[in-house]
């Protein structure tokens, strides 16, 4: 595995237990400031979709070893889009997490985009 390969699935699983730790923080503190029914379930709904991110870019790095293609387009993708989200974000408050979440996903598309990459995906 080429070292650029090796650094973006590295970052992939940082922003995997970040996320997953940030997500686990919110929800205890809204689930323990809001009453449970409908108000808990539309939380968690709400939450739904970062959550399948999270897991999807985890999933991503965990399948990085088996050289297929379309992990490489998929997290290129995933992580493009993470980056956009992040600038759009940033726009309107520059915090620490927004910045760090930013040039993680941007170090993931840089790196997956490197020629090492592409040659070692596209075995």
């Amino acid at each position: 595995m080429p070292s650029s390969v090796s650094v973006a699935r590295l970052c992939m699983w940082v922003q995997t237990v970040m996320g997953l730790a940030g997500l686990l923080l919110l929800f205890v503190a809204l689930g323990s400031a809001t009453p449970a029914g409908a108000v808990g379930v539309a939380l968690l709904v709400a939450l739904s979709v970062p959550l399948a991110t999270i897991l999807l870019i985890g999933f991503l790095a965990m399948r990085v070893p088996s050289r297929r293609g379309w992990v490489r387009v998929t997290g290129i993708v995933v992580e493009l889009l993470l980056v956009v989200l992040g600038l759009w974000q940033l726009t309107g408050a520059l915090t620490f997490g927004n910045v760090l979440g930013v040039l993680l996903a941007g170090l993931v598309v840089a790196q997956l985009c490197r020629a090492p990459s592409a040659t070692w995906f596209n075995r």
